[in-house]
């Protein structure tokens, strides 16, 4: 049977022609008008969920004393995008945090990269610069230089095994078990999806050296300071920032603790500046010393300033006449 050699049924009409690409070029407006609309939605959505965050965290910082602890928990896979600058005399002198927020998409980018973050110059939030999970563990220490500086915000969505066959110390261990943070857990033997973390020495994801005693002028306590290493290097640490220095990366680490030592240097002036007022009615002060120690140049996670802070607390703590509240030792 012969083949029927009928050109015609090659050919298209121009209108048929015009037909379909127009059709295409309307299809593809209408897809990329439905993505702008969907990018725009998400961003809204975005902007509005790191507020909520913000605002959560406020509401959570509010009348913290020994720590607090809770979770959010996200629909989806989330981001949430941490970042910090240092003091700036110019524009931030505290510095300031940015919060961002993403969550996994199915249509478009797999994370859409919103551009709108929040800023934040008076919260002190301790992160690696991206937490992913549907979960958010969040833990509050206050920290304190003789008088309460603030409130360090931990933040993070890993899970932590603490290796207990190292030598943690029973207070650092009952500081975070009281905090019931379902993603910190203590064993012998760290089970495979952990961020592990030794205390001394160990093949831990996190190493925490100790400072002993007998290096600290004054003394110190077991792991009071000391510092912290991981794979972004090593950082020193003085009381509860041992927390921020577990939990979050070195860049935010490093820029959180330059805060705090700014608000630490302007609180101590304050407070240096009271003890003149206090002394001009008969009650005087031995702690101006010490003040002008923390005043000084130098990081808050020294020794020497760790110690002056301790000292000044004391001398604080057993006056008649405070010049800050003792809230670390009871003392108001």
């Amino acid at each position: 049977m012969g083949i029927i050699n009928d050109k015609k049924g090659f050919e298209m009409s121009f209108s048929m022609i015009f037909s379909l690409l127009a059709g295409g070029v309307i299809l593809f407006l209408a897809i990329y008008a439905t993505m702008k609309l969907v990018n725009s939605g998400q961003e809204t959505t975005y902007i509005e969920a790191a507020k909520s965050i913000d605002n959560y965290l406020g509401d959570l910082v509010t009348d913290i004393a020994s720590g607090a602890s809770t979770k959010i928990n996200f629909r989806k896979e989330t981001r949430v995008l941490f970042d910090c600058d240092p003091p700036d005399d110019i524009n931030y002198p505290f510095g300031r945090q940015t919060i961002g927020f993403s969550e996994e998409s199915g249509i478009g980018q797999k994370w859409y990269n919103s551009t709108n973050k929040i800023t934040r110059k008076n919260k002190y939030i301790f992160a690696d610069n991206v937490e992913q999970g549907k979960k958010m563990f969040i833990f509050i220490k206050p920290f304190y230089m003789g008088f309460k500086v603030d409130d360090l915000i931990i933040m993070s969505a890993n899970n932590y095994c603490f290796d207990t066959s190292s030598a943690i110390p029973i207070q650092i261990k009952e500081d975070l078990e009281n905090l019931q943070m379902e993603n910190v857990h203590f064993a012998d033997t760290c089970g495979s999806g952990n961020i592990t973390v030794c205390f001394g020495s160990g093949g831990c994801n996190i190493t925490i050296q100790n400072t002993p005693s007998s290096a600290c002028p004054g003394g110190c306590e077991d792991y009071e300071v000391g510092s912290v290493s991981k794979d972004d290097g090593t950082v020193e640490y003085v009381g509860n920032l041992l927390y921020g220095a577990i939990f979050s990366s070195k860049n935010i680490y490093d820029c959180n603790v330059a805060r705090l030592g700014k608000k630490t240097a302007t609180l101590a002036e304050l407070y240096l500046g009271k003890i003149s007022q206090v002394s001009s009615k008969g009650c005087d002060s031995s702690i101006g010393g010490d003040l002008s120690t923390l005043m000084g140049t130098g990081d808050i996670t020294s020794n020497f300033k760790y110690q002056a802070a301790n000292h000044m607390d004391k001398l604080n703590g057993d006056a008649t006449c405070k010049i800050y509240p003792g809230e670390r030792y009871g003392n108001v």
